[in-house]
């Protein structure tokens, strides 16, 4: 974040309850964020420099102004691949040169490193469903594997394990893990209804059996024993300035040139 001190134009891209976009603001309070959604979010207090709006930003963009930062995260699932590919190009014409992007994704696949998960572990079974009834909506969860090819392809890593619960020693994945667990247990049957019953396979489940296998899923959860964990990838280009345009098409290496 230490990049942004002289960001002056920052969008928040899917930004839920605006968590993202208001922290920000708060923390530079001579940039304008805003934070745009599907839904307004929740009628709360907003920063003078945070604005929020309800747009479709698979529609042609009409923010006049370029941003210097586009933010977006834990958008799986959101768009087709095709639209993806849409998004990132617009992403890329309305950053300023030298601007940011950055996505944050996990893959909705659970793992563990250790025996404490059983073998048919519900956990393991719901999202490798949900995973596949994604991919027969043609609505990929796979984003965490391509998004840095699709930002490469509009013209623009580190990976973590993200822990589903508060089982790690490390303080800071141990409070990430608990808020993790919270998410779970809170929207696994939610996230799943839509998916299993229209796109199940081989065949679309019905409501019962979704219920069913999400509270066993949530029960699972619970467990302290278990220690489960999904992958999470951090992806991030930069928008090269002319001049680095320039120097590119002229043939230059610029590892040369530094």
């Amino acid at each position: 974040m230490h990049s942004l001190t002289k960001s002056k134009q920052i969008l928040d891209i899917g930004t839920g309850r605006g968590n993202w976009a208001i922290d920000v603001a708060d923390m530079f309070p001579d940039t304008t964020v805003r934070g745009v959604d599907l839904f307004p979010p929740p009628g709360e207090w907003i920063p003078p420099n945070c604005i929020m709006e309800v747009d479709d930003v698979l529609q042609e963009w009409t923010w006049r102004q370029p941003f210097d930062l586009i933010h977006m995260r834990q958008l799986i699932g959101a768009f087709t691949p095709e639209e993806w590919d849409g998004l990132f190009s617009q992403c890329y014409k309305s950053l300023n040169p030298g601007g940011w992007i950055e996505q944050i994704e996990g893959d909705p696949r659970i793992n563990c490193s250790d025996s404490s998960m059983s073998t048919d572990s519900s956990m393991v079974q719901f999202t490798e469903a949900v995973f596949r009834a994604g991919k027969e909506w043609n609505h990929p969860l796979d984003t965490l594997d391509t998004m840095r090819a699709a930002m490469e392809k509009a013209g623009f890593e580190k990976e973590y394990r993200w822990p589903v619960g508060p089982w790690a020693r490390d303080p800071t994945l141990k409070e990430a893990g608990r808020l993790h667990y919270h998410q779970w247990t809170a929207g696994t049957e939610g996230w799943g209804m839509y998916l299993l019953t229209k796109f199940g396979f081989p065949t679309p489940w019905t409501k019962e059996e979704v219920q069913v296998l999400s509270a066993r899923a949530r029960k699972e959860l619970q467990d302290p024993r278990v220690h489960m964990w999904q992958y999470a990838r951090r992806v991030w280009g930069r928008k090269p300035t002319e001049e680095e345009m320039k120097v590119k098409s002229e043939g230059v290496d610029m590892d040369t040139v530094m």
